[in-house]
């Protein structure tokens, strides 16, 4: 496997950087950063979710970052 956690994906206009990051019982939780034009326009870290490993918590990160700009974006016409 790569290492994915410094792998930016691009989507709808925006950066989305995984972040996710190690709890306890080595379990991972989601985190990222999104990102429009350079700024910084939203940031989550430590979320409820948990998974078992570092791939798994990338993938979902990615996913929860995905809603989220499609939220942005719905509000931004």
């Amino acid at each position: 496997m790569s290492d994915q956690s410094s792998q930016n994906v691009e989507y709808r206009g925006y950066v989305i950087t995984p972040k996710p990051v190690q709890g306890h019982d080595d379990l991972w939780h989601d985190g990222y950063q999104i990102f429009k034009g350079g700024a910084s326009v939203s940031s989550r870290t430590n979320t409820e979710s948990a998974h078992s490993t570092l791939h798994a918590a990338y993938d979902s990160s990615v996913e929860f970052a995905k809603i989220e700009v499609d939220n942005l974006v719905a509000l931004t016409g």
